[in-house]
């Protein structure tokens, strides 16, 4: 398993929030961020390196900024 996390925007303290996870490969990481995230925009990160921003745009539909 490799360790990935997202940063969560949209918290009322301004700050996001950081949610560490374990998934088998990007793919699966970013199947649980955008179950975390709750319709907010998601930052997904593998160790140090950034995989993407994420927004929801429509139901079941993210747009990668």
């Amino acid at each position: 398993m490799r360790s990935f996390h997202i940063l969560l925007e949209g918290e009322p303290s301004g700050e996001p929030t950081r949610i560490d996870f374990e998934a088998e490969n990007p793919d699966f990481a970013l199947q649980i961020a955008q179950g975390q995230a709750a319709g907010r925009s998601i930052e997904l990160w593998e160790g140090a390196m950034r995989l993407g921003t994420f927004c929801k745009s429509a139901p079941h539909l993210w747009r990668l900024s």
